[in-house]
C-alpha cells in the first residue's frame, strides 16, 4: 500500500495542465524533465546519425527501396515488428481500450497479426523469388502497365494516411511533455523522420528499426507490471464492471445486417487487406532469400500479437487509475484522446526513476518513428517505382533516385497537413487500409495463384470493386457533415467506410469469378478458329516466359 500511495502522491505533481492554446500537457519536476529531454535528444541525434551513415550505402534504387536484398532473419523480423507497432498500435489502442472495449481494437492488433501470418504463408515468398521492388510489381508484370499504375495510385493514399497518424502521435507526445504548440510539435516530429528516411532509405529504416524494436519491447514490458499492480492486480482489472473482453459481435446486433457487415470488416480490412501492404512486402523483399522472407513474416505475426497485448492491458488499467489520479475528460478539457499511454507512463514510472521514464518515452518515440519512416518509404516507393518509372521508362537510375527523395518530402508534407486536421490516431490509422482490401488484394492473389486470369478479368475486378465502394461511400457519406478531414474524424463515416470496403471486396470477388468463368465458357462455345489458336499460342508463350523468369530467379536465390 505504501508503494501505491507513493505513486498516487507522485502523480499529483504531474496533474494535468493546459497550455496557452488550451491543450493538455504534463507537468514534471525539473530534474525529471532534464533527464527526460537529455535522453530523448540523444536518441534523436543517434537516429539522425544513422541516417547519414546509412546514406553512404545507397547507390541506386535497389539500395534505397529494398536495402540491397540482404537482410538476415533477425533484422527482417525486427524491422517488421517495429514497422507494425506504431502510434496507432500503442497510443491509439490504449486510448481506444480506455474509452471502449476489446471489440473496438479487433483491426489492430488482432487483424494486423493475422495479416502478417497469412502474408508469410501465401504472398511474400513468391514476390521475393520474382525480385519485385513493390507489391504492385507483380500486377504490372502480369496484367500490364496500366493495371499496375491503377493499383499503385489507390495504395499511395493508404500510406499518406498512416504516416499522418504517426505525425499526429509524435506531435501529441511533444505537446504533452513540453506544452509546445501542436502545430510546431507535429512539424518537428515530421522533420526528424524525413531527414533519416530521405538520407538512408531502406538501409536507414532497417537499422533504426532494430534499435527501436529493442526499446519498444523493453519499455512496454517495464510499464505493464507497474500498471497492473497499481490497478489492484489482474483480478481488479478483469472484474471491472466497465470492461468487456469479448471479441464476439456486440449484444443487440442480431438482426442488424449492417452491424454484422461492420464486424466482418473490422477483421478483414487489416486481416486480409494488409497481406499486400507495401510496408510489409518491402521488408520481405529486402530479405536475403524467400525462406527468410516467409519466416520473418510469420514469426513477426505471432510476436506482434504478444507485444500488441501490452497497450490493451495498459488501457484496461487506465480505466481504474486515471480517474483515481484526477485525469478525466472534465479535468482535461475534453482533450484526453491519445494521451492515455504517456500519462500512464508518467504515473507508473515517474516516481521510480527518471531514467526508466526516459527509456519508456524513448520507446514510444521509437514505435511511432519506426512506423512513420516505413509508411513514408512505402508511399514514395509506390509513386516512383510503379507510377513515375512506367510513365518515363528512359530516365536514368540516379535521376529516379533523386525523384524518390523529392517525392518523399512532398508526401510527408501532405501527411503532416492531414495530421493537423484529424485528431484520433486509431481512427486515422484504421481508416487508411480499406483500398488495399478493395483494389489490390484480389489482383495480387490472382497473379500468384490463377495464372489463366486475363487482364480483362483483373480490370473488371478492380473497376467493379472500386465503383461499388465509392458509390456506397458517396451515398452514405452525404449525410455526414463537414469536409473530408471532418468526415474521417467521424465515427459514422468510419462505420460507412468499413461497410463500403466489405461490399466493394465482395463485389470484386463476384466480378472476378463471373469474368473468369465467362471468358472460359465463351472460348469454349466459339471454338478454336485460327485467330483463337494464334492468341492461345501467344498466351502460352507469355506464361512460359513468366514461369521461366520465376524458376530462374528461384535458382539464383
Amino acid at each position: 500500500m505504501n508503494l501505491l500511495n507513493n505513486f498516487i502522491i507522485s502523480t499529483a505533481a504531474a496533474a494535468p495542465q493546459l497550455n496557452a492554446e488550451g491543450e493538455a500537457m504534463i507537468a514534471l519536476d525539473n530534474n525529471t524533465k532534464l533527464t527526460l529531454w537529455i535522453g530523448i535528444a540523444i536518441y534523436i541525434v543517434v537516429m539522425l546519425a544513422i541516417g547519414c551513415l546509412a546514406g553512404r550505402k545507397v547507390k541506386n534504387m535497389g539500395d534505397f527501396l529494398v536495402a540491397g536484398r540482404r537482410l538476415p532473419l533477425w533484422m527482417a523480423t525486427a524491422t517488421l515488428l517495429a514497422t507494425w507497432f506504431g502510434a496507432g498500435s500503442s497510443m491509439g489502442v490504449a486510448s481506444t481500450i480506455y474509452s471502449g472495449n476489446l471489440r473496438d481494437v479487433i483491426a489492430d492488433p488482432f487483424g494486423a497479426s493475422l495479416s502478417l501470418i497469412l502474408a508469410g504463408i501465401f504472398v511474400v515468398g513468391v514476390l521475393r523469388k520474382l525480385n519485385c521492388m513493390t507489391v504492385t510489381d507483380i500486377i504490372q508484370k502480369r496484367y500490364g502497365k496500366g493495371a499496375g499504375i491503377y493499383a499503385s495510385l489507390w495504395m499511395i493514399p493508404v500510406y499518406i494516411g498512416w504516416l499522418g497518424a504517426q505525425v499526429l502521435g509524435l506531435g501529441t507526445l511533444l505537446n504533452l511533455l513540453t506544452g509546445m504548440d501542436l502545430f510546431y510539435a507535429r512539424i518537428l516530429g515530421a522533420a526528424v523522420v524525413l531527414f533519416y528516411t530521405v538520407s538512408g532509405g531502406m538501409w536507414a529504416v532497417t537499422i533504426t528499426d532494430v534499435v527501436q524494436v529493442i526499446l519498444i519491447v523493453a519499455g512496454l514490458f517495464i510499464i505493464v507490471p507497474g500498471a497492473v499492480q497499481l490497478a489492484g492486480g489482474f483480478d481488479a482489472i478483469l472484474n471491472n464492471p466497465s470492461v468487456d473482453l469479448s471479441l464476439a459481435p456486440a449484444e443487440g446486433t442480431a438482426g442488424k445486417p449492417l452491424e454484422t457487415v461492420n464486424y466482418i470488416g473490422n477483421w478483414i480490412i487489416m486481416g486480409l487487406g494488409c497481406m499486400v501492404g507495401q510496408d510489409l512486402i518491402q521488408r520481405s523483399l529486402a530479405s536475403k532469400d524467400d525462406k527468410t522472407a516467409i519466416s520473418s513474416s510469420v514469426i513477426s505475426g505471432f510476436l506482434y500479437l504478444l507485444i500488441g497485448a501490452t497497450p490493451i492491458i495498459i488501457g484496461l488499467a487506465a480505466k481504474i487509475l486515471l480517474p483515481q489520479w484526477g485525469i478525466t475528460d472534465e479535468a482535461m478539457g475534453s482533450n484526453l484522446e491519445n494521451q492515455v499511454l504517456p500519462r500512464m507512463a508518467i504515473g507508473v514510472m515517474g516516481s521510480i526513476h527518471p531514467i526508466l521514464l526516459t527509456l519508456f518515452l524513448s520507446a514510444l518515440f521509437s514505435a511511432i518513428m519506426s512506423s512513420a519512416d516505413s509508411s513514408l518509404l512505402a508511399a514514395s516507393s509506390l509513386l516512383v517505382n510503379n507510377v513515375i518509372s512506367p510513365l518515363f521508362p528512359d530516365v536514368q537510375d540516379k535521376k529516379i533516385l533523386l525523384t524518390a527523395r523529392i517525392a518523399t518530402v512532398l508526401l510527408l508534407v501532405v501527411a503532416t497537413f492531414l495530421a493537423m486536421k484529424v485528431e484520433s490516431i486509431y481512427a486515422l490509422m484504421t481508416s487508411c487500409w480499406s483500398s488495399q482490401l478493395v483494389v489490390v488484394l484480389l489482383p495480387v492473389l490472382a497473379a500468384i495463384y490463377v495464372p489463366k486470369a486475363s487482364s480483362c478479368t483483373i480490370w473488371c475486378t478492380m473497376i467493379v470493386s472500386t465503383a461499388v465502394w465509392m458509390i456506397y461511400l458517396f451515398i452514405t457519406g452525404m449525410g455526414v457533415p463537414g469536409d473530408l478531414t471532418a468526415k474521417l474524424a467521424s465515427d459514422t463515416f468510419k462505420f460507412q467506410l468499413t461497410n463500403g470496403a466489405v461490399f466493394g471486396f465482395a463485389a470484386g470477388i463476384i466480378a472476378f469469378f463471373s469474368s473468369y468463368f465467362g471468358e472460359r465458357l465463351a472460348k469454349k462455345f466459339r471454338g478454336d478458329d485460327d485467330d483463337e489458336r494464334r492468341r492461345k499460342k501467344q498466351r502460352k508463350h507469355r506464361k512460359k516466359s513468366f514461369a521461366a523468369e520465376y524458376t530462374k530467379v528461384g535458382e539464383n536465390n
